[in-house]
C-alpha cells in the first residue's frame, strides 16, 4: 500500500527507498519485504528530520516550538504508513511528523514559520477530551459519504484517566465511528494493558502491542484499519512498552529493534542501512538552503 501523495513521496521529492534494494531469499508472508524497508526507510528519515528541526528551533518562547517525536516513530509511521488520502489526523501537538510521512515536501516542512493546518489534520486542541469528541464527528463525517476514510488520532496514555475514557470509547463504539484510537507511552500513565481492557469493555476492541516493535504495531494497524474503514467501528492502540516473562529486555529504540529485525534476515544490508541516512542527510542539506 503506498503512502505516496500527489507531490511524490515523504518530503514530496525524492523516493522513499534507494533503487539498490537488497533482493533476499527470506520473505515474510504477511509484510512484503520492501515494506519492511520502507518502515525502517520512514523511520529513519522522520528521527533525522526532526533531529535537524530540533536544532533549528531556537525561538524565545518554548510555547511554540514544533513537538517532536523521539523514540516514537515506529507508532507513528506503522500507522501513517496506511493512511490513504482524505484519512484525518488528530495530534496532541502541532507537529511535522505526520506532515511529512503523508508527504509534505521537506523545504515546506523547513520553512521559518510552519505551515498552516491542512484539510487532512484536525485541529490540536489542548483539551484531549474535546478533541478526541471532535475526531469522532469528524470520522462519522467522514463515514457518512461511503468513501471508506478514517481518522485516527494519536493520544499520549497519561493526557486521560480511565474514567475520562469510557464515554469516550462508548460514543465511539455506539455509532460505529470509523477511528483509530493510538495512545503513545508516557509517564504517570495507567498500568500497560489496562486501558485496553478498559476499551475492550466498552465496545472498542483494545489491543496492546509493544511500541518498540514496528513489525508488530504495523499489523495491529492495517488489521484495526481494515475494520474501520469497512464499517466494523473503531479500535484502540495502546502502544506500550512491552516485556515478556523471562525474555530480555528488548531494546526500546524502534529503529534499533527494526535493524536487529531486518539484518539477521537477511532484509537488509549494514551498507543499505547506512545508505539511507547518507541519501536523507543529502536531501535535508539541498532543501535547507
Amino acid at each position: 500500500m503506498k503512502i505516496l501523495t500527489k507531490q511524490g513521496g515523504r518530503g514530496g521529492d525524492t523516493p522513499a527507498i534507494p533503487k539498490s534494494d537488497p533482493a533476499p531469499a527470506w520473505e515474510n508472508p504477511l509484510i512484503p519485504n520492501k515494506k519492511l524497508r520502507e518502515l525502517y526507510t520512514a523511520m529513519v528519515e522522520l528521527r533525522l528530520l526532526e533531529q535537524h528541526v530540533a536544532k533549528l528551533q531556537h525561538r524565545p518562547k518554548p510555547s511554540t516550538r514544533l513537538h517532536l517525536h523521539t523514540g516514537e516513530e515506529g507508532c507513528l509511521v506503522s500507522t501513517a504508513l496506511s493512511l490513504h488520502p482524505g484519512d484525518l489526523t488528530s495530534e496532541p501537538h502541532t507537529g511535522i511528523a505526520t506532515r511529512f510521512l503523508r508527504g509534505v515536501k521537506l523545504s515546506t516542512l523547513l520553512e521559518p514559520a510552519p505551515a498552516s493546518r491542512s484539510t487532512d489534520e484536525l485541529p490540536a486542541i489542548a483539551d484531549t477530551a474535546i478533541r478526541l469528541h471532535l475526531t469522532i464527528g469528524a470520522a462519522l463525517a467522514l463515514a457518512a459519504n461511503k468513501k471508506g476514510s478514517i481518522a485516527v488520532a494519536y493520544v499520549y496514555a497519561g493526557d486521560l484517566a480511565l474514567p475520562q475514557w469510557k464515554p469516550i470509547l462508548k460514543l465511539a463504539a455506539a455509532h460505529a465511528a470509523p477511528v483509530l484510537f493510538v495512545t503513545l507511552p508516557a509517564e504517570g500513565a495507567a498500568k500497560p494493558g489496562q486501558l485496553s481492557l478498559a476499551s475492550t469493555s466498552c465496545g472498542v476492541p483494545g489491543i496492546p502491542v509493544d511500541a518498540a516493535d514496528p513489525v508488530a504495531l504495523y499489523r495491529v494497524a492495517q488489521e484495526s484499519m481494515l475494520r474501520a474503514r469497512s464499517g466494523g467501528g473503531p479500535v484502540l492502540m495502546e502502544c506500550i512498552p512491552f516485556q515478556l516473562p523471562g525474555k530480555p529486555v528488548p531494546p526500546a529504540d524502534p529503529i534499533l529493534t527494526m535493524q536487529q529485525f531486518l539484518l539477521p534476515r537477511g532484509v537488509a544490508t549494514e551498507a543499505w542501512l547506512q545508505s539511507i541516512s547518507t541519501r536523507f542527510a543529502a536531501r535535508l542539506k539541498a532543501a535547507s538552503k
